[in-house]
This record gives structure tokens, sequence and C-alpha cells, in this order.
């Protein structure tokens, strides 16, 4: 039933983003371009592979021809870029429907378990041209609460990583702490969001450390890799009694993908996506060919929706595939790690 389910999906979005009535101009256009039918061709996820990686076109493409046609009434949430970790920024646009879906999804089975009577967010993510900040704006909102941010700036750090500049970073992931500590001090916060290095600075704050631990809830990580070490480090010792989970996304998807409550594989956390939406693949970089399950191997995503369409882009993480929920094509994914190198650059994570 889901197989059949997935296909009509597949057709009707095909059939939406490849008709001159309701497509984008960047799609309309890169029809003439592809050796194959899209609206005829593609029945299946393994189909979705015809499709070339045009992630790079999205550093230079306009934004206007990422509209699809049918979506003129629609509102338009922004336009957002990728952390730039593999070169010049990509740009993809966002709209409110699409965001409100994805966040009633993030928030299926999620149980506020608080006593407490505020239930805001901190975040210390990107904001500014990054979705990961407009997605957790409106998560805290859907929580029941607000969301404190602060300034962060992903690429600045990078570059001090490639220079070199140990310093640097350390007195950036400083200026961090040092602007999140008074929204700590001062401010209701149940739920922290952020990176594994900030999180590691905030344990080495004594007064960051023994504050949060008597008003968090919940704690949500993503943006780098946390080895399973740290990942016990932190909940054994640094906060034994807050919840700890995380999220794993991209921005060419428009989406996070969520961990799976009460169940990891080999103590890291397992991520399922916003399916038939948002699909993953892990797969031989090499032979294109998906790896057998509990394999490790590139990740692939996929967005397919009205929304957008982003079918066949090779992430720079590598993953062990996990069978996916409900029978959905594709997988989830865990233990993700980034690649050494990545369209020939060398891929930096920093602190996000």
């Amino acid at each position: 039933m889901i197989e059949h389910n997935f296909q009509r999906h597949l057709t009707e979005v095909m059939t939406w983003h490849f008709s001159p009535e309701t497509g984008s101009p960047f799609w309309l256009d890169m029809r003439s371009h592809l050796d194959f039918n899209p609206i005829k061709d593609i029945h299946t996820f393994k189909d979705l592979s015809l499709f070339p990686d045009v992630s790079l076109a999205l550093r230079d493409v306009a934004i206007e021809d990422l509209q699809p046609k049918g979506l003129a009434n629609a509102s338009l949430t922004g336009i957002f870029e990728s952390g730039g970790t593999t070169g010049k920024a990509k740009r993809v646009i966002a709209y409110d429907e699409w965001l409100s879906k994805l966040i009633t999804w993030r928030l299926q089975g999620f149980k506020q378990l608080t006593h407490k009577q505020a239930k805001n967010t901190l975040a210390i993510i990107p904001r500014g041209p990054h979705i990961v900040g407009e997605i957790n704006q409106r998560r805290a909102r859907a929580l029941g609460g607000q969301c404190f941010t602060v300034d962060l700036d992903p690429r600045w750090v990078k570059k001090l990583i490639q220079a070199g500049d140990s310093e640097g970073v350390k007195a950036y992931s400083d200026h961090l702490l040092d602007q999140a500590e008074p929204i700590i001090a001062t401010q209701s916060i149940a739920y922290l969001v952020a990176t594994p290095p900030l999180l590691e600075a905030i344990a080495r704050r004594p007064f960051l450390r023994q504050h949060l631990n008597q008003t968090l809830d919940m704690i949500t990580w993503g943006g780098t890799q946390m080895d399973i070490d740290t990942l016990d480090y932190l909940k054994s010792t640094v906060f034994p009694d807050v919840t700890i989970t995380a999220s794993y996304g991209s921005t060419m998807i428009l989406s996070e993908t969520k961990a799976r409550i009460n169940e990891d594989y080999q103590g890291a956390p397992i991520f399922d996506s916003f399916a038939p939406y948002v699909l993953l693949d892990v797969i031989n970089p090499d032979s294109g060919v998906p790896v057998p399950d509990y394999k490790r191997g590139q990740v692939v995503m996929n967005h397919l929706s009205q929304y957008a369409l982003l079918p066949n882009i090779l992430e720079r993480d590598t993953a062990v595939r996990i069978p996916s929920l409900l029978g959905y094509p594709g997988a989830a994914v865990s233990h993700i790690k980034p690649v050494a190198n990545f369209d020939g650059q060398v891929v930096i994570e920093g602190v996000y």
C-alpha cells in the first residue's frame, strides 16, 4: 500500500514540477537538458538516480527561477543558504505551508513533561540565511514559548580553522557562550538547541552547567558529528537529568530529520526523514548502488514536494544505513560523519 501511494506521490510531484502551468523556470528549462522524460520515466525511488545532482547550480541561479508557477499566491517564508562548508553557498527557497507541515511532523510523539511555566528555547545555532534558525523559531513557538538566539556565523569559524587559528576558534566559542550566559541567567529556558562543540564548552563553565541542569527539560544537538563517548559523557555526567536528543538535516532538503525515541544503533541516534516528502539513501559513491543495511556509505537526499524538487543530492556526509520506518523507500541513517573532501574542497565542520 505504501509503495503504491509513494508511486502516486512521485507521479504527482513530477507532473507538478515539469508542467508549464505549475513548474518553476529552473526545472522547466532543465527538462530540455535531460535525456529522459520525468513525467513518463520517473515511477520509483530508484528512478530518481536518473536526475543529475543540481545542487551546484543553486550557487548561481536567480531565486525567482526556483519558484513554482503553481505557488504564485503562496506565502514565501524566505531565501536560505547552505553553510558554505564545501565552497560558495547554495540558495533555496521555503514556503510557510511547507515549514508548518515540517514542524507538525517534527513534534509528533513529543511529550512536554515539564512542570515549569515557561517553555522557552535557547538556540545557539546559525540564524540569518540558514534555514535551521527559522525551523527552530517555529519549533519554539509550537512548544509554547519563544526562541532566544545568539549571533553565530559558522562561515567565520571555518575560515579560522582553515587558517589554523585554534586560539581564534576558542575565542569565538567563548564569544558565543558570553552571549548565551545572560539569557540563561535571566530567562526561563526549557529547551536548548546547540552543537556538540558548544555543549562541550558549556560543560566547562560551572555556572552554565549548574543553571541549565535546574531549568532544562530537553537538549537537541546537531550541526556537527558527535562521537559516542562524548554523547555518553554529556548524558551521564554533565546533564544526567535532562533528556538529550538530536536532529540531522540539510539546507538542500529544506528539512531536518528526527531521532527515534528510545532507540539507537550502537549508541548513536537513528534519524528518520519526513517521508514521503524527504527521503534519504546511503550509497557506494563509486558505483551509486545502495549499500546493504547496517553498512556505511555516502548520504543521498531527496526533497519531493510541490514546494521544491531537489532529487539525488549527494551530501558531504557518510552514515550507516538503517531500515526505514513504515516501509517507505530509502533509508534511515545513523553514525553521521563528514567526508574528508567534497567537490574538491576540504570539509570543515567548525562549531556548526
